[in-house]
């Protein structure tokens, strides 16, 4: 774990010891806390919300919380980040939800500005498959915007999130009350506190992705009334009119989304995800920037290579070539993207180099010169020529993934730095300590490899995260010597249980063969 320690993250951890072992804070606001965390029996990242104690205590705050959880945990889509436990144990209110390792729509817009249009349709249809799909099962979400939308790093896939203040379709249709949502991206019917429906997402979905396209809301104002009362009274300017260099039909889509009056809008998400895919047309495989690299890299080797053959050297076309690509590499390091990134689109283009190959029946010979460029620039030679481009530039800010590790290794190794911190005196009184954690680690990655990940892995891991625990308290001055003393005492019984065990199924496994 990283960062301060805080009396949720020990409260929590205590509660999910053996279930989930918590690594750090992801970020906190009004309504939760997220934790990054792993689940031990699957040995996956995941992500844990937690209602803040001082919310927990209030009755209205605390089922708005699980209504949020209760209704994710019913959709069940590739497209909207998936619930998989929902528990509330008296302050402790929480829920644990997939992990998506990337960022949100308005962290991609403010690091790196509009999205391509491109980009932008295949976000676009993605959120409206989504939706469609809530919509559906009766779910109306209610604040679709920017902050709601995560872009899978790897994937470029968009995932929506926070349902908190979603109702179910007859709630919404029938009665109105408070206003709730976010001003910049509210439908005119919401800001009236109106009866909502399907559409009332959709305009927000409009609103969501002007921002997306042009890097800024449709309507600003000095406070939120002011905001409101552009979205009920004023036409929304259109997309092209704020950025011409973006397409008519993609503009249209955006502009016909934040129409004033519901019937004239898009009446189901299904239906923005068709119009959008017509204007798509050819599926999305690489952002803009890495398909020009690729591009780049295959003409330029060719080029090179065909100059070496001829015994010309590079020349100036060849020096102008390496300058490209450079400069190239350059932009897409500081755009945040890594070698991996940019092997991974290489690879991708050469599939469909080698699908095509296969149609038009291309010789052997031609097929291996062909396929030389994406192998220098997918190996050591382009992992060399990014570390040479990147020099000088200053590492873009990245969150930590998750620990690649097996769980009861990450809490091990904790463990283990915790107790090289403590005084000398008290080393001395835990000495047991190494070895119970190395006996722990071990009985739990060979209940692993057997594939048992029932109650007694629970139990090994669950003895390593208490001793963490323990540690971790002892340098926060909040635990005693007598506290670790005891939970050393109980891992110490519970290592022996695990090895008698793995012993037992030994003896067993002997004798059948």
């Amino acid at each position: 774990m990283t960062g301060s320690i805080t009396a949720e993250f020990l409260a929590l951890q205590e509660l999910l010891a053996g279930r989930y072992s918590i690594e750090r804070e992801l970020g906190r606001g009004g309504m939760g806390i997220v934790l990054l965390a792993r689940d031990v029996a699957l040995d996956r990242p995941v992500a844990i919300k937690l209602l803040p104690p001082h919310l927990a205590t209030r009755p209205d705050e605390r089922e708005r919380f699980l209504q949020e959880a209760r209704t994710a945990a019913g959709l069940a889509h590739p497209n909207i980040v998936p619930i998989h436990l929902v528990e509330a144990r008296g302050e402790l209110v929480f829920f644990v939800m997939g992990f998506v390792d990337g960022e949100t729509l308005r962290d991609r817009v403010e690091r790196a500005g509009p999205l391509p249009p491109r980009l932008a349709m295949k976000l676009l249809q993605e959120v409206a498959w989504a939706l469609g799909y809530a919509h559906q099962r009766g779910v109306i979400h209610r604040d679709v915007k920017p902050d709601n939308i995560m872009i899978e790093r790897a994937t470029e896939r968009a995932l929506v999130t926070d349902f908190g203040i979603a109702l179910g379709r007859r709630a919404a249709e029938s009665a109105g009350g408070p206003v709730v949502g976010t001003a910049r991206y509210m439908s005119p019917e919401q800001a009236c506190g109106e009866p909502v429906d399907a559409r009332s997402d959709l305009y927000s979905l409009g609103a969501t992705f002007f921002y997306a396209l042009t890097g800024r809301a449709p309507f600003e104002g000095a406070n939120l009334p002011a905001i409101l009362t552009k979205h009920v009274n004023e036409t929304a300017p259109l997309v092209q009119a704020v950025r011409p260099d973006v397409p008519a039909k993609v503009g249209a889509v955006v502009d016909r989304l934040l129409r004033k009056a519901p019937s004239e809008r898009f009446q189901t998400g299904d239906d923005v995800a068709r119009v959008v895919g017509e204007v798509r047309g050819r599926d999305f495989r690489a952002p803009p920037l890495l398909r020009a690299f690729v591009r780049n890299a295959q003409v330029s080797t060719m080029v090179l290579l065909a100059s070496a053959l001829a015994g010309k050297g590079t020349g100036i076309i060849g020096a102008i070539l390496i300058f490209q690509l450079v400069v190239v590499a350059r932009r897409l390091l500081k755009d945040g993207y890594t070698f991996g990134d940019i092997r991974a689109a290489l690879l991708a283009e050469r599939q469909v180099q080698q699908e095509e190959d296969e149609v038009i029946k291309r010789r052997r010979w031609f097929l291996r010169l062909d396929s030389l460029w994406y192998r220098v620039w997918a190996g050591r030679a382009g992992r060399s020529f990014f570390r040479l481009a990147g020099l000088g530039l200053k590492a873009t800010a990245r969150p930590a993934l998750p620990s690649v590790e097996r769980t009861e290794l990450v809490l091990g190794h904790s463990a283990l730095s915790a107790y090289k911190a403590l005084p000398k005196e008290e080393r001395r009184q835990a000495r047991d300590l190494p070895d119970v954690l190395e006996r722990l680690e071990t009985g739990a990655e060979a209940l692993r490899a057997r594939g048992d990940t029932g109650e007694s892995l629970t139990e090994a891991v669950a003895a390593l995260e208490h001793l963490r625990l323990a540690l971790v308290k002892r340098q926060s001055g909040v635990g005693s010597p007598s506290d670790l003393t005891l939970v050393l005492e109980r891992a110490k019984e519970i290592g022996d249980h695990v090895e008698r065990r793995l012993a037992a199924v030994a003896e067993v496994q002997a004798l059948l063969e």
